[in-house]
């Protein structure tokens, strides 16, 4: 008797060490929402798990691809993912209940960075089609993003700067790796694309030597800053693709951010955020586009335009970066 309750003593203690241990080593899951492969975002959020992943206890980070920054959004909201890369304004717009987003102001949306990279609006035509300007896309198939996606809200805009709407193309409404592909076979003559400079999905394209990008010039851009105020001003210097050897007049949105929640824990995000800006080689290394995130892109909170989390916010003003 008196052995078989040694035993018992023996054995409640041994599962009290593993249940301690268990409580002791728990780890944190963070998912990273991205944008398509083809993109920029996909490696970039690949690089920041990478960093957080080695220089964060406890915490197992993943990236994900996705259709961008709406569908971002939403799981945020729904809590399937924790951050994401983001379209700034995008962002403002949920913020804001804007647009899509009207009557729903997603007010829980914070920064956990300040910028990260820009964009350029990439329009490409194929070559043999005779199509100089986007005007030229009228009675042409043309992709312009998934439905619902920042890519096709960028499509509706760019083709209304022009005097065009859908009812003028026929619209494919597919990701950018689906766009190149059907280009590259001929299944498409055109495609309205927002990636950063660089990206490998255009540089797919024009190693074939078919494709032309398109720019979007002064009179192009000053209706399109009409309609969209917070596009500023790109150019696609010579040589950023292969076989593009002209500069490309083009714009691009504010410079994109990681997002999060504000419900968040305010110590996770600061690590996060220190992490992130304390390796920066481990994020710059990956593109030209990502070679200027740091400090230099920290906004001053009211020039943000959507809130920092307050555990950014704690970093930038203990590392100096912010007041």
């Amino acid at each position: 008797m008196l052995k078989g309750r040694r035993n018992l003593i023996v054995a409640a203690g041994i599962l009290f060490t593993f249940l301690f241990a268990g409580a002791a080593f728990a780890v944190t899951h963070i998912t990273m929402g991205t944008a398509g492969v083809g993109g920029m975002n996909y490696p970039v959020g690949m690089a920041m798990a990478k960093v957080w992943n080695a220089n964060i206890k406890d915490i197992k980070a993943v990236a994900i691809a996705t259709a961008g920054a709406v569908q971002n959004i939403d799981m945020i909201r729904t809590k399937d993912i924790e951050v994401a890369v983001c379209r700034a304004n995008e962002a403002y717009r949920a913020f804001n209940g804007l647009e899509k987003y009207e009557g729903k102001p997603h007010a829980w949306l914070r920064a956990l960075t300040g910028g990260v990279m820009f964009d350029a609006k990439t329009v490409v035509a194929l070559k043999d089609e005779g199509i100089k300007s986007i005007k030229d896309f009228k009675g042409k198939r043309v992709a312009v993003g998934p439905v619902g996606s920042g890519g096709e809200l960028d499509s509706r805009e760019i083709l209304a700067a022009y005097g065009l709407t859908y009812k003028d193309i026929t619209p494919e409404y597919v990701e950018a790796s689906q766009a190149v592909d059907m280009m590259s076979d001929g299944l498409i003559q055109g495609a309205i694309l927002g990636f950063t400079p660089g990206a490998s999905a255009i540089s797919e394209l024009m190693v074939t030597g078919k494709v032309i990008i398109l720019p979007i010039e002064e009179e192009g851009y000053q209706a399109l800053k009409k309609i969209n105020p917070l596009v500023d001003k790109r150019v696609l210097k010579a040589g950023t693709y292969p076989n593009q050897d002209y500069d490309v007049e083009t714009c691009g949105d504010p410079a994109d951010l990681i997002i999060t929640r504000e419900d968040i824990p305010e110590d996770l995000v600061y690590q996060m955020t220190k992490s992130l800006y304390e390796n920066l080689d481990g994020v710059r290394s990956v593109a030209a586009a990502v070679r200027g995130f740091g400090p230099d892109l920290v906004a001053e909170p009211d020039k943000m335009l959507i809130p920092y989390h307050p555990g950014a916010l704690r970093y930038f003003k203990e590392a100096g970066i912010l007041k």
